[in-house]
């Protein structure tokens, strides 16, 4: 039977043979389409799955912003497990904690109750006394003898006081003897030079509504409501002309701090945003932006804020016109041209790049890398810290080398982890945002192990910024763009006074009633990081 059904000619041999290349052809073709159906359900899944990945980690993420932790600050367990890993450290810090657990002295103790009422205070003494006839012995009549008493202090508040100064040029005619040639007929006392000519604030009250609105955030119709309590009609109209008044009468004192910082051996740079109402060829809704430069002349600190409705490079390069040194700044791109410019140094900020990672907290994909980030930038900055408290007992050179010695094996070692974690890590989740950030930035971030007076971040920047922006959240918006420029000027004069430790409300009186009466080639010596704190004390109070 096998022997009958075999083939018999060539022809049939073909024929099978053929028709097995043809069923051959079809299964090949049938297993391509399974195969590209195959392909396409694995990047399906793969496109599900990281779907998934991003709204578990905007999940957590939003989690966290509700009822997690706002600080970036690692925990005391997290600084156990991985910032400080060496035994040496864990024992060291293990025995001070034994010690200041243990060794508590009594003295030490912080007083319980109120604080004490400052001593310069003025003190109103109030006696309260019994009656004559409480004073007598009900037995034999006499007086009782007075054996001491008991004093309480209490702070009372008095509402705001407005003096009218009252200026009066006193005028003379001509003498009775109609011979005087050399004078005029009549003289008066010559006017007093004043900040803002025919307003009728005077430098204390000037000062006043620029500290209640640019260093405690005050906003002007607020104060417009006090002034009313007070008698006053004191629109907040006239306040805003007045604060653009006082800004162009400072405008010298600004550029005189602008040729300061550009002076000096650095910049850092940052920049927020502002809405302003009435901006040309741009609606009410649109974000204009408040810039920031924190310069350094002679160990002073100058902070420049500068308004302009764009967020351009160009505003940078004109930020840092004619300066040579180093720019300290985000990654944002408007300050990469100006870090390629000759004499320009680019540095980047190790705080943005923590707090990239500090956002991908909540990731899933790779357990424990962001955290493991986070703990070797804290090392970082805990290496900073530890060589600043010695740097008094080193030259610079000993300072840099100690420095870099120390932070080298970490940066290695942060390295190592971004490189080898990059490629497997989505680069649209926060995870791989903050290792491509860390990655693309990493010749600019260890930059400032160049010289000594240079650190790890931009918080000089970003802590200049602060307070504008929590004023922002009061008064909201500027109504047109000379408010928003004499906001900047202001702000500068503010925000420096305080970098130098200067009262503002004291050093904004200073100010401005001196600007009227100095030359101009004695300007800079009302700088606010040139005055010292005492003698700007003596001198309000004279």
């Amino acid at each position: 039977m096998e022997s009958a059904n075999r083939p018999k000619t060539k022809a049939e041999l073909l024929l099978i043979v053929e028709k097995l290349i043809q069923e051959n052809a079809e299964y090949r073709k049938e297993n391509a389409e399974y195969r590209r159906e195959n392909d396409s359900l694995k990047n399906d899944n793969r496109n599900l799955r990281n779907n998934n990945y991003f709204l578990e980690e905007i999940l957590k993420a939003r989690e966290r912003m509700l009822f997690g932790r706002k600080s970036e600050k690692l925990t005391d367990d997290e600084m156990q497990d991985w910032l400080f890993d060496e035994p040496e450290f864990v024992v060291e810090k293990k025995s001070t904690q034994r010690e200041e657990t243990i060794e508590i002295p009594a003295h030490a103790r912080k007083k319980r109750g109120r604080k004490a009422i400052p001593d310069n205070l003025p003190r109103r003494e109030i006696i309260h006394d019994i009656s004559e006839e409480e004073k007598k012995c009900s037995c034999c009549g006499r007086s009782r003898p007075r054996i001491g008493e008991d004093v309480s202090e209490e702070l009372e508040y008095k509402p705001a006081e407005l003096i009218v100064n009252k200026h009066v040029y006193v005028k003379y005619g001509p003498c009775s003897c109609k011979n005087e040639t050399s004078s005029p007929v009549i003289m008066r006392a010559p006017q007093v030079s004043r900040l803002v000519p025919g307003g009728m604030a005077g430098p204390g009250l000037l000062a006043h509504l620029a500290t209640c609105k640019y260093a405690d955030g005050l906003p002007f119709y607020r104060m417009e409501r006090i002034f009313k309590r007070l008698g006053i009609d004191y629109s907040r109209q006239t306040m805003c002309n007045q604060m653009i008044a006082v800004s162009r009468a400072c405008q010298d004192v600004i550029d005189l701090m602008w040729k300061e910082v550009r002076a000096g051996p650095l910049l850092q740079l940052d920049e927020t945003t502002v809405q302003v109402l009435h901006e040309p060829e741009r609606s009410a809704s649109q974000k204009s932006y408040m810039w920031v430069t924190v310069g350094y002349h002679k160990e002073t600190k100058v902070v420049l804020f500068h308004y302009h409705p764009s967020r351009s490079g160009e505003v940078a390069k004109t930020l840092t016109d004619g300066y040579r040194g180093y720019i300290q700044t985000d990654g944002y791109a408007a300050y990469t041209a100006v870090g390629e410019r000759e004499g320009i140094i680019h540095i980047g900020c190790w705080a943005h790049a923590r707090r990239k990672f500090f956002e991908a907290k909540a990731d899933i994909l790779i357990p424990g890398l962001s955290d493991r980030a986070l703990a070797l930038i804290a090392k970082i900055f805990a290496i900073d810290n530890k060589c600043l408290e010695a740097k008094k007992d080193l030259v610079d050179s000993e300072f840099i080398e100690r420095r870099r010695k120390q932070t080298k094996p970490v940066l290695d070692e942060l390295k190592t982890l971004v490189d080898s974690n990059i490629a497997t890590v989505p680069e649209q989740s926060n995870l791989g945002k903050a290792l491509a950030y860390l990655s693309c930035q990493w010749p600019k971030l260890i930059r400032y192990l160049e010289q000594p007076f240079l650190r790890p971040d931009n918080n000089q920047a970003e802590n200049a910024i602060r307070p504008f922006v929590i004023g922002r959240k009061n008064w909201l918006f500027s109504n047109t763009p000379l408010g928003a420029h004499a906001s900047a000027a202001i702000y500068s004069l503010v925000e420096t006074a305080r970098a130098n430790k200067l009262e503002p409300y004291s050093y904004l009186k200073y100010l401005f009633t001196l600007i009227p009466k100095t030359p101009h080639e004695q300007l800079s010596m009302l700088l606010p990081n040139r005055i010292d704190p005492l003698v700007l004390d003596r001198t309000v109070e004279n």
